[in-house]
């Protein structure tokens, strides 16, 4: 039920590879495959990451894999200049941690086939209640093997869809535009016993108060790679490094307020968390991803823009940090 008109579409797009799979790029088709990469799987896991893509030639996105690979792509939601919601930012604020049972949406860890709907207007981030839609991460802290979790309007039927997996129990994080359902709140199905963080970085609400901001995709392109000299050297552990985006050669402008981006991590060894924040505001409690046995690691965010326009990285250990663009809101 997507329409011709859109612009971009929010996806997750999930992989169940064959063995190794190198990466996999996403973008829109009838144009020339970027030097980008949507998501990596070197140890041939199930992996699942959300992606922002431009609308292609009739309206279709390519897919390109470096290995054997069976791909899954779900969509919730897309961007038409025609109409719908607009989007405002927020400070990333954690909405949920069941791993602290007394705090606010705390507890306890969700059990085996559960679902449990989060009443996101009542955390303490000031998510209004007349918001349609929230961009969310989400992390899971599971006890072994987890097939998958899925999140969606509370109040509606769960979808045949899937937010992220984690068939070896480790510790995954994915991005997700999750829309508001009943009081606004959102549901959260597990189908293994799971400890579940969610952070918000902004809603989706209809395009009447100051602040709204619209949505322009850009062909995907890499703005920074610590790998290559101009961007380097590796992050060391426990430091911070502003990325200017507008500077970085992507031709986004200095008039963006935010970006949609996919950070991908190249760490030395375990890298508890990586955060992504404006410049020029204090580091949040929040993480965009975690990379605990070391492997490559890739995640969408969508970050506002903070001083000159850069956005802020912090790494918990060394590793080397990818960012790549794919649209930006203004």
């Amino acid at each position: 039920g997507i329409p011709a008109t859109a612009q971009a579409y929010s996806l997750n797009v999930t992989v169940a590879p064959h063995g190794q799979l190198a990466y996999l790029t996403l973008w829109p088709s009838g144009m020339a495959q970027p030097h980008v990469s949507t998501l990596n799987s070197f140890e041939g896991n199930v992996v699942a990451n959300a992606a922002l893509v431009p609308a292609g030639q009739n309206g279709a996105v390519s897919v390109y894999a470096t290995n054997p690979t069976d791909v899954i792509l779900d969509i919730n939601g897309y961007f038409d200049s025609a109409s719908g919601d607009s989007f405002y930012p927020v400070q990333p604020c954690r909405v949920e941690d069941t791993r602290h049972p007394n705090g606010p949406l705390g507890g306890p860890a969700f059990s085996v086939g559960e679902t449990r709907n989060i009443p996101v207007p009542a955390s303490p981030c000031g998510l209004p209640a007349t918001a349609s839609a929230y961009s969310m991460n989400a992390t899971v802290v599971p006890n072994g093997y987890l097939g998958f979790l899925t999140t969606w309007a509370a109040g509606q039927p769960q979808p045949f869809a899937s937010t992220l997996n984690s068939w070896t129990g480790k510790v995954v994080a994915n991005a997700a535009i999750v829309p508001a359902g009943a009081n606004g709140a959102t549901s959260v199905y597990v189908t293994n016993r799971t400890d579940v963080i969610l952070d918000a970085n902004g809603y989706f609400a209809t395009p009447s108060s100051t602040g709204a901001l619209t949505f322009y995709p850009v062909v995907p392109c890499r703005v920074a790679d610590t790998r290559q000299g101009d961007d380097g050297p590796e992050m060391a552990a426990g430091t911070t490094r502003s990325f200017g985006i507008p500077a970085s050669g992507c031709g986004i402008p200095s008039s963006a307020a935010a970006y949609a981006l996919n950070i991908t991590v190249v760490p030395d060894g375990p890298l508890s968390f990586l955060t992504a924040w404006p410049t020029g505001s204090p580091r949040p409690f929040v993480s965009t991803l975690n990379s605990f046995d070391g492997t490559v690691v890739a995640n969408a965010a969508i970050v506002t823009a903070g001083t000159d326009g850069a956005v802020s990285v912090y790494v918990t250990n060394q590793t080397h940090v990818i960012l790549d663009i794919n649209g930006y809101f203004a």
